[in-house]
């Protein structure tokens, strides 16, 4: 078991050398390499203690990098397929107010429009920032900021 436990968090350091990666991801990384799923759970919880692994961290640096281009919703189900908990996620996105994802979803929308030539109809502005997780609310303010009303 001894020599399990090092040979898996050595394995987890050359994953984690890579890319910051959160806990559930982590976890899958060392059961797919043939780790057990006690020892798995040890190693992240080990390397949680000395902060190699923070998904509070992690999820903050996620928002701060991914939110000028995506909205909260999107931003929620990227997250919660990395495996952070919903409780963080929404305290974090909290911190960031509506303004916020309606500022960058204005600033998207006048790139779009602008490469598309100056002149966008609003369904395909509308469903271009909807891709990318924006609230209807962010929306609705970015139709009546270029297109009246």
């Amino acid at each position: 078991m001894d020599s399990e436990f090092n040979s898996a968090r050595t394995l987890a350091y050359r994953i984690l050398a890579s890319r910051r990666r959160t806990s559930f991801e982590l976890e899958k990384r060392l059961e797919q390499n043939g780790i057990s799923g006690e020892v798995s759970i040890k190693v992240v919880n080990y390397l949680a203690g000395y902060g190699y692994i923070d998904d509070r961290a992690f999820a903050h640096d996620w928002i701060e990098q991914r939110h000028p281009k995506r909205g909260f919703y999107r931003l929620k189900r990227e997250l919660m397929v990395k495996g952070i908990a919903v409780e963080i996620i929404n305290e974090l996105l909290d911190e960031l107010d509506q303004e916020a994802e309606s500022a960058a979803a204005i600033k998207l929308a006048q790139k779009k429009i602008s490469s598309l030539g100056g002149s966008c109809s609003f369904a395909r502005l509308a469903g271009f920032l909807e891709r990318r997780g924006f609230s209807y609310r962010s929306i609705s303010i970015v139709h009546s900021t270029f297109f009246g009303q």
